[in-house]
Formats: structure tokens, C-alpha cells, sequence
């Protein structure tokens, strides 16, 4: 009777984690095809945890950020990399207390005032999502 009620167990975990792991894909593309919503305007993580970032539209980039009352910025230049996967890098990094020169940006769910941004530094291993808002709302 205890092994058949481990094997039920094991069967249930093996099941359960089969279905957490087995997600298809398409959650990772992107939600609004049209990226210019991205463009010229400041974004603020809604949990003020993260920079204030701003792309421009002719590839300049910009973050900002306060930390115990001083404001810490930085500069660079943003090139898609996969635009149709959300995948964006910034390069030349430049600015107070940068500690790498380049990172990625991978987008999902692209609103007009919404939008949720995963960053790496090496191209292949993704932050947790942080959702950002447009500072016009």
C-alpha cells in the first residue's frame, strides 16, 4: 500500500513538472509588433527598484536613477538585435558607477504605456521580469 501511494506521488510530481517545463514558445514574442511605442519617452519600473530608462528614437539610450539622494546615470547607443524576439542590446555604456559595457533588453507585452523588460548581460540569461510604465500616466 505505501508504494502504491508513492508511485501515485511520483507520478503527480512527474506530471506537474512536465507541465511547468513544457511551455510553448510563443510567450516569449512580443505582444505589439509595432516597437515605436518604445521610443522617446522615459519609463519607470512600476516598483521602483530598477533605472529610469529613455531610447531614443535615433538610437541613443539613456537610464537615470536615484540612489540614497545622489541621481546615477548612464548613457549608450541601442541596436535591435532580434527585433521580431524583442531582443535589444545596448552598447557603449558609459556613465556613473557602469560596471559593464554592454547588456540586452528582452521586450514582451509592448503597450502604448506598458511594457515588460528582462535584461542580461551576456545575451542568453534573462533577469526576472520587470514591468515598466511610461511617465505620461
Amino acid at each position: 500500500m505505501k508504494n502504491k501511494n508513492l508511485l501515485k506521488l511520483i507520478v503527480i510530481f512527474v506530471i506537474g513538472f512536465t507541465m511547468l517545463t513544457s511551455c510553448s514558445s510563443d510567450d516569449d514574442s512580443i505582444t505589439n509588433t509595432n516597437n515605436s511605442s518604445l521610443f522617446d519617452k522615459w519609463w519607470y519600473d512600476s516598483n521602483n527598484v530598477t533605472a529610469d530608462i529613455y531610447f531614443h528614437a535615433d538610437g541613443q539610450y539613456e537610464q537615470k536613477i536615484i540612489l540614497l539622494g545622489n541621481e546615477i546615470t548612464g548613457t549608450g547607443n541601442w541596436t535591435w538585435e532580434n527585433e521580431s524576439s524583442g531582443i535589444m542590446k545596448i552598447d557603449n555604456l558609459g556613465g556613473n558607477g557602469q560596471v559593464v559595457s554592454s547588456v540586452w533588453f528582452k521586450f514582451s507585452d509592448i503597450l502604448n504605456n506598458t511594457v515588460t523588460i528582462q535584461q542580461s548581460t551576456n545575451g542568453t540569461d534573462y533577469s526576472i521580469e520587470v514591468f515598466y510604465q511610461d511617465t505620461d500616466n
